[in-house]
């Protein structure tokens, strides 16, 4: 059985190009109408989808077209012919010229989304699903189709203190929001092993990149310690806070007694703690969530973030999250959405490739620190 597909731009540009010269050639055949000048459209047609060759052999049949439609109308001998035959060869030339210049800016556009899609990963990194207990699961969609890199970020990373994570969102988009989270996700990597305090970790990394930030730059935060005997500890930067979901049902914002300033903008920061049991959930995200708004400008409720909260694992909480957000802004986000889910287990289990999660804990773990992990 033969799978019809869809055809591409630059053949449906091509065949409607081709019937434009039919029509237009019909025309120009019937007595006293001279019609030449149009067929020019039939080549900048073809340029708008398709590349230059094939707009040079739409530029031909063009230009060869005109030459029989002045012979058949008998006016070859007339100045005005000639000056829209010119006009003609013109405009196919340009279409060429065209053609090059998009299928070139294409070109670049398909390597500057692939450097994009790797630096998101390198902001962005694939996570274990688990790590001694504690089930993870993260999600990001970009708010564009066009993949316009944004500055969302995460990170979790295996201590001796706990499992430390950092979620945040780098004011602006583009390269410098790119570099700006590199450098927070740099910092932090090295604080988060070496620094006993989570609220000095937040310090040393606002020192760390205020060198690179510019006049209006700023990176809001969220740091958390997490350990699977019971206590969360959180520090704050400027960010939205954490939502804790309870086995029970019920949702709680983890806000400490103080707001902080974002990252880059202050260094004394304050740790406050929280205790979670087994079968509670952490959800860590980005403004993209909370700011998400229908087409009558409200935000996302409460309780659709609780309901998908309560999916059977972290993997469907989050999937079901995402549809929600998608559902409720009809796919029109103004905003990219990074999420972070832990849930608090009562064991042990296997990661993703089967190995025992200590093991892949230890395998994370050499990642940023090799000579601690031996």
């Amino acid at each position: 059985m033969r799978v019809w597909s869809r055809p591409s731009p630059g053949h449906v540009a091509m065949v409607v190009a081709a019937l434009w010269l039919v029509l237009f050639g019909v025309l120009d055949a019937i007595p006293g109408l001279i019609v030449i000048s149009l067929f020019a459209a039939a080549p900048l047609i073809v340029a708008t989808a398709a590349d230059e060759r094939r707009t040079a052999i739409f530029a031909g049949v063009t230009v060869m077209l005109a030459i029989a439609a002045g012979w058949w109308d008998g006016v070859t001998d007339d100045m005005n012919y000639w000056t829209r035959f010119a006009a003609v060869c013109v405009i196919s030339a340009m279409a060429i010229m065209m053609a090059g210049m998009r299928r070139r800016r294409e070109e670049r556009l398909v390597r500057m989304t692939a450097v994009a899609q790797a630096t998101q990963l390198a902001l962005l990194p694939p996570l274990p699903p688990e790590m001694t207990g504690i089930s993870i699961a993260a999600r990001y969609r970009s708010a564009t189709r066009e993949a316009s890199v944004g500055g969302d970020l995460y990170e979790i990373i295996p201590t001796g203190h706990g499992i430390r994570v950092i979620i945040g969102d780098v004011r602006g988009k583009g390269l410098d929001a790119i570099l700006l989270a590199r450098h927070v996700l740099s910092a932090f990597r090295r604080s988060a092993v070496a620094v006993p305090a989570m609220e000095q970790v937040a310090g040393e990394v606002s020192r760390a990149i205020r060198p690179h930030l510019g006049e209006e730059d700023f990176v809001t935060a969220v740091l958390a310690q997490v350990t699977s005997c019971g206590e969360l500890t959180i520090v704050s930067c400027g960010h939205h806070p954490p939502l804790l979901r309870h086995r029970s049902g019920g949702l709680q914002p983890l806000a400490g007694a103080t707001t902080a300033l974002p990252l880059g903008l202050e260094d004394d920061f304050t740790a406050f703690t929280a205790s979670w049991s087994p079968g509670d959930r952490l959800l860590l995200y980005t403004d993209g969530l909370v700011e998400s708004r229908d087409q009558h400008g409200s935000f996302l409720p409460e309780d659709h973030i609780a309901a998908a909260l309560a999916a059977a694992d972290c993997d469907q909480a989050l999937d079901t999250l995402m549809t929600a957000v998608h559902r409720h802004t009809g796919g029109h986000g103004h905003d990219d959405i990074a999420l972070l889910l832990l849930e608090h287990g009562t064991s042990p289990r296997s990661s993703a490739d089967g190995r025992p999660a200590e093991v892949a804990v230890k395998t994370l773990a050499a990642r940023w620190h090799p000579a601690t992990s031996r």
